[in-house]
């Protein structure tokens, strides 16, 4: 079903798969447009960063804090949720991060920050948050999703490719022209393979998806990939409507495989996919090794995806297209329009009343 034109334009009516198919526009623009904001000179002196954002707005963030873990000059924490840490001062950096602009936690958080004297920079898609940073003059990239980005999920290409032309500026990671190029040319060979256009079993995302249908997601990734890993799942929950989560190497190592005990019969329904990379610390990779074969033998289903870039920030792009395509066919088999979250949505509603 998933090579019929009908199936698309029945369970998809809002066209998602266009911006998926356009992801590495949303990095190209984002990096482009973002890297033309202007600074004081004082937000290049901080001595921390605090990025505050909920759901889709903070897997950007996410991807960021795993990829460049060994490159980053200062120590950065996300925050989801109302408050910010103690230490926030006025030589803490503040990232506020929302796509909609009206994400009452991070404008709870903003006015936090103002209140500590930190240094304050935002992005998003408009809203009060734009509005509240063009008030206060705070740096701000504004971009435009368009058909690019119908939900937050949809819009990692704007968060992070925003976030890193900011930091980039700032000089809080190295990170340039040539590594955008790599990283949009990985996203390349991706939708080369798993593009709606490409039928049967050469498309290795649609193959996935069709092996992950009807079943309990574990996403496992480690180092540079944990942010993926939570992109993933979260896509998987809110594009697919099916239950994904996600585990880290080596840390699942010492709690989870016993967490599989009981209740019985549960593991029947579990398939694991875990994302490989030969870049990972040697004894990482042998974890991934001896971990898949335990899930075997206790009857857990596995899947492995084996990355193929020649760095981290390559295999991020290739992850990130990959994993869209991924829940996006989920989505196709469960018959459902990916773009709808009304139950996240009757919650806000209610919250509001």
């Amino acid at each position: 079903m998933l090579d019929q034109a009908k199936v698309y334009a029945a369970y998809d009516p809002d066209d998602i798969a266009y911006g998926i198919d356009h992801l590495a526009e949303q990095v190209r623009l984002a990096w482009s447009e973002s890297r033309l904001v202007k600074f004081p000179a004082s937000y290049k002196t901080c001595s921390n960063i605090v990025i505050a954002g909920m759901g889709g707005s903070a897997l950007g963030p996410d991807m960021l804090q795993s990829v460049f873990f060994n490159n980053l000059t200062v120590p950065v924490t996300i925050v989801r949720g109302y408050e910010l840490p103690a230490f926030v001062d006025n030589k803490t950096l503040v990232l506020l991060s929302s796509f909609s602009g009206t994400t009452e936690e991070v404008l709870e958080a903003a006015l936090v920050a103002k209140k500590r004297k930190a240094k304050i920079f935002a992005i998003a898609a408009g809203g009060e948050l734009a509005k509240m940073a063009e008030k206060e003059g705070w740096p701000m990239y504004v971009f435009a999703p368009g058909e690019l980005a119908k939900q937050p999920r949809l819009g990692t290409g704007f968060s992070l490719a925003g976030i890193l032309g900011m930091m980039s500026t700032l000089e809080y990671v190295k990170f340039g022209e040539a590594d955008v190029r790599r990283m949009l040319t990985a996203m390349g060979d991706v939708l080369d393979t798993c593009a709606v256009d490409v039928t049967g079993t050469d498309n290795p995302a649609k193959t996935v998806a069709k092996s992950l249908h009807g079943r309990t997601v574990f996403v496992i990734g480690a180092e540079h990939l944990l942010g993926n890993a939570h992109v993933l799942s979260n896509q998987i929950n809110e594009t697919s409507k099916q239950f994904a989560t996600y585990f880290a190497l080596p840390e699942l190592n010492h709690h989870l495989l016993e967490g599989l005990t009981f209740p019985k019969g549960f593991i029947k329904n579990v398939t694991v996919l875990m994302l490989r990379s030969t870049h990972y610390h040697p004894r990482v990779q042998k974890r991934f090794k001896v971990t898949a074969d335990i899930f075997e033998r206790i009857g857990i289903e596995v899947i492995e995806y084996d990355c193929g870039g020649k760095d981290a920030i390559e295999e991020c792009g290739e992850v990130l297209q990959y994993g869209s395509f991924l829940s996006y066919y989920l989505a196709m088999l469960n018959y459902v329009n990916p773009t709808p979250i009304p139950f996240v949505e009757e919650f806000k509603s209610k919250m509001a009343g």
